[in-house]
């Protein structure tokens, strides 16, 4: 009795603690010194410990982006977009497979409106927004509204003043506030002037953007060891070191080391530009552009052609010539740039290829310093060998001769930009919505391409600049082998397998077309289509779906008749299309032989996404009371947001009920912490059962 006892304390204190997160807005504005005529609207926010928010500016389809909308008067006008003082935290996500930005602790953001009036006036709105713990539940609150009253643009310093004095000793929280409160006391709470704060640093000292630079860094110096290994590079390592060995050891000590500094230098120079031009928000942006996107592929879908063989991309040869005729008339310091500078231009055409990829995916890390950590990696790995050579000549006699094994090297690579520029349009057809590439299209192309570069590496297939031998070594023999292993790894995944550790680059499980896999789990008898119900079309099924081809509803009132009909108990599923945590659940613990089979078979499945953004029928369309607060409910998301306040005390997802099919639960719901362990998912769905049949 008292282990039960303990239970049922910790869950109710973690649903209260769940349930009862939410940040903390507070509003206040200032006029900018420089132009009365322009005020900024700050939002003081406060994030609940151990949660994050993710960033007004988050890129599409991944988690839920805050967002701010601001209803002004007639003379006032929105200059610019929102920003965030505070530095956001950068990472991938592996589940989403996008550059997530995120903020935790406290944080500042401000909007910059031009006043046009010579009155007082009210700025009114409401933001929304998504909180997600590091591993545990997400908790997407109800849009929420908030006004600032400004005074004239004249008003007198000492009614300013008056203002700030009132201020200090009035601080209420703005979530605790109801409508009216916040009507009443804008007077008060809102016309707080400070000066403009400087950039606030984020509690996220831990941020994952550093690892972002290092991998960033790393796959630079992994392209610029494969781009030595290029025949663009590859042949001019004795020649260019010969120049050097035949100075006095002094003076070739210093040349070969001012030799390398100056390709890093190069390379680093245009990284720094790419971020100076363009600016990291733009950076930013532009990794989530279809059209971005769709440049790329053809970009290197035509470095890919290239390097194939139909043709070659190189840089004018006056630019070579001239840079080479500087090394030559030059002397010093002068002289040794030019030269690599020289090296530079002459190996464009292999090398421009995996610059080009490295640029793009530091640009989509979204990071200040990703074009520039990319360019450093690649030109030292690119410079050393050259300098080491010069250092030590007798290792030349270690390298191979230049040949054919080149030539394989550029194809080889011509089938790896392939695979690059694959991504790139399926990002775009993700973002753009068009459908046009899902998961298992995606993988069969994926699958010819590395079944071609095996039969390639075998010698079995020969273009025109191959040589016609036919031996093959065994380095050649083992790539091969292990080329066509993970060929065969990625089948199953044409048909529904999960594919776990390639999530992170694939497109989505629900862009799956052929799903073959999950049939075999289970056995569809028991669920027969011949219900009424299921006949007809189900209400938002072209907005949502559910993983492994369980038979979701995504209506509450749908659902629950179709179980009365079957006589089955009902799971609901409190999910969202931006919830990080219902996902890995559903990948990692629905899968699941015996949990899937209990989905497809025992249950109902009524999934309920509490973000979605769709318009809401006209009908359901209204105004509701909660907590002291009121709400305009006029999405599909707000009005599942308040049914679960309404009925369960709350927000948090993933959230799961069991329910008869009248409505009673049939066990206590669980959150994301249970609902990791599989054993517990299933003794939480076989309790269900049970339950039901007593």
């Amino acid at each position: 009795m008292n282990r039960i006892f303990r239970i049922t304390t910790v869950f109710l204190l973690l649903v209260q603690f769940g349930f009862s997160q939410s940040a903390d807005w507070k509003f206040r504005y200032e006029y900018v010194k420089t132009n009365p005529q322009e005020v900024d609207v700050f939002m003081d926010i406060t994030i609940p410990k151990d949660f994050h928010m993710y960033s007004f500016d988050q890129g599409p389809g991944g988690p839920i982006a805050a967002e701010v909308q601001f209803v002004v008067p007639a003379g006032v006008k929105k200059i610019g977009g929102l920003q965030s003082l505070t530095k956001p935290r950068e990472y991938f996500d592996d589940i989403f497979g996008i550059t997530a930005r995120d903020f935790g602790g406290k944080i500042t953001w401000k909007q910059r409106f031009y006043v046009g009036t010579s009155d007082a006036f009210k700025i009114t709105g409401k933001y929304s927004y998504q909180l997600c713990q590091d591993d545990g539940m997400c908790i997407n609150p109800l849009p929420e509204k908030f006004s600032v009253s400004i005074p004239a643009p004249t008003l007198p310093k000492k009614q300013v003043d008056t203002a700030k004095s009132v201020v200090s000793q009035v601080d209420i929280p703005l979530k605790t506030m109801t409508t009216d409160t916040i009507a009443a006391s804008d007077s008060l709470t809102q016309g707080a002037a400070s000066t403009e704060p400087e950039s606030i640093p984020s509690e996220f000292d831990d941020s994952t953007a550093g690892m972002s630079l290092l991998w960033i860094f790393i796959f630079g110096f992994l392209g610029g060891l494969l781009a030595f290994l290029t025949p663009c590079v590859f042949p001019m390592v004795p020649m260019t070191v010969s120049m050097f060995i035949k100075r006095s050891k002094q003076k070739a000590v210093r040349d070969v080391s001012l030799y390398g500094i100056s390709i890093v230098g190069i390379y680093v120079v245009l990284g720094l530009l790419i971020t100076v031009v363009f600016g990291v928000d733009a950076l930013n942006k532009m990794s989530t552009s279809p059209l971005f996107n769709i440049a790329f592929f053809a970009i290197f879908l035509l470095f890919a052609i290239s390097f194939f063989g139909a043709f070659e991309l190189v840089l004018p040869s006056s630019w070579v010539n001239f840079m080479d005729k500087k090394a030559d008339t030059s002397s010093g310091f002068a002289s040794i740039f030019f030269m690599a500078f020289t090296l530079v231009l002459v190996s464009f055409s292999c090398t421009a290829m995996i610059i080009g990829t490295l640029l793009v995916q530091s640009v989509v890390s979204g990071s200040l310093l990703g074009p520039f950590m990319g360019m450093l990696g690649f030109s030292i790995a690119l410079a050393l060998p050259f300098v080491v050579f010069a250092f030590v000549p007798s290792l030349i006699t270690t390298l191979g001769k230049s040949g054919g094994w080149l030539q394989s090297v550029k194809v080889t690579l011509g089938f790896i930009e392939l695979g690059f520029a694959l991504k790139f349009i399926s990002k775009a057809d993700l973002v753009a919505g068009w459908g046009i590439l899902p998961r298992d299209l995606f993988l069969a192309i994926w699958i010819i391409l590395l079944v071609l570069l095996g039969l390639y590496i075998l010698k079995k297939i020969k273009l025109s600049h191959d040589d016609d031998s036919t031996t093959v070594s065994t380095p050649r023999f083992l790539l091969a082998m292990a080329i066509f292993s993970f060929a065969l790894y990625l089948v199953p995944g044409m048909f529904g397998a999960p594919l776990k550790s390639l999530s992170g680059y694939l497109p989505p499980m629900s862009t799956q077309s052929l799903d073959l896999y999950t049939p075999t789990l289970y056995s569809q008898s028991s669920n027969s289509a011949t219900s009424p119900s299921l006949k007809q079309a189900k209400k938002y099924a072209d907005e949502f779906h559910c993983p492994h081809n369980i038979d979701c509803f995504f209506d509450y009132e749908e659902g629950m008749a179709y179980a009365k009909e079957v006589n089955k108990p009902v799971l609901l599923d409190f999910t969202g299309k931006g919830c990080e945590n219902c996902r890995k659940i559903e990948m990692n613990v629905w899968s699941n032989p015996q949990v899937l089979k209990m989905l497809h078979n025992d249950y109902v499945v009524i999934s309920l996404y509490v973000d979605a953004r769709t318009p809401l029928d006209k009908k359901l369309v209204r105004t509701e009371q909660y907590g002291g607060k009121e709400y305009d409910i006029t999405t599909v998301g707000e009005h599942w947001s308040m049914f679960m306040m309404q009925n369960y005390g709350g927000l948090m997802q993933p959230y799961y009920v069991l329910l008869s099919p009248d409505g009673k639960r049939l066990a206590k719901p669980i959150t994301y912490t249970e609902a990791q362990s599989i054993e517990f998912y299933t003794k939480f769905l076989q309790g269900g059962i049970e339950a039901m049949k007593k």
